[in-house]
């Protein structure tokens, strides 16, 4: 394989796995999630379609269903909130954000590609802030559970622009408060 072959190879591989990696090749503050609040979310998601194939399902299965059941709602959320608060966490920089869409894949968005920021709200425990650019499904997911939830908003302010959308999405909540 030629050199640059090899090199446009590596190149892809190594943008393959920032999409995943926690900080990837974005250089700034890491903020992780608030571990309760996001475990409480994650106990309680899929427990409807579980908790129907357990009291509804083939009765040779349901003790299996109710099982996994209890393994989602203690053991599961625990292990799957644990491991997403403290390996991916939101980063920010004087450049933009790293935050990750709804598939869990890692997105950068500079400060001037952001065009709207819409708040979600996710079950009760849990809110969001949809972030888009003016590209076509690139957005992420901002929680706005952050164990550092007031710097995080504060260093937003100090590094975006006046005109920017997620500023004025937090200078808002600052006026309502």
């Amino acid at each position: 394989m030629p050199p640059e072959n090899a090199l446009q190879t590596e190149n892809k591989w190594r943008s393959a796995l920032d999409l995943f990696s926690p900080r990837g090749g974005f250089a700034g503050r890491a903020f992780h999630l608030r571990f309760g609040p996001f475990a409480l979310s994650q106990s309680v998601t899929g427990v409807v379609p579980i908790a129907l194939f357990a009291t509804h399902g083939p009765a040779h299965l349901r003790v299996y269903a109710l099982a996994f059941l209890a393994f989602k709602i203690s053991l599961g959320a625990i292990l799957t909130a644990a491991i997403i608060s403290r390996f991916f966490p939101v980063t920010l920089s004087p450049r933009g954000i790293r935050a990750r869409n709804f598939w869990g894949m890692a997105r950068v968005i500079m400060w001037d590609e952001m065009a709207s920021v819409a708040p979600i709200r996710w079950l009760i425990f849990t809110s969001f802030a949809r972030v888009s650019t003016h590209r076509a499904k690139n957005w992420v997911w901002l929680p706005l559970f952050l164990a550092q939830q007031s710097e995080f908003e504060a260093q937003v302010l100090q590094f975006a622009p006046e005109e920017n959308p997620l500023r004025a999405f937090f200078e808002a909540q600052i006026h309502k408060k």
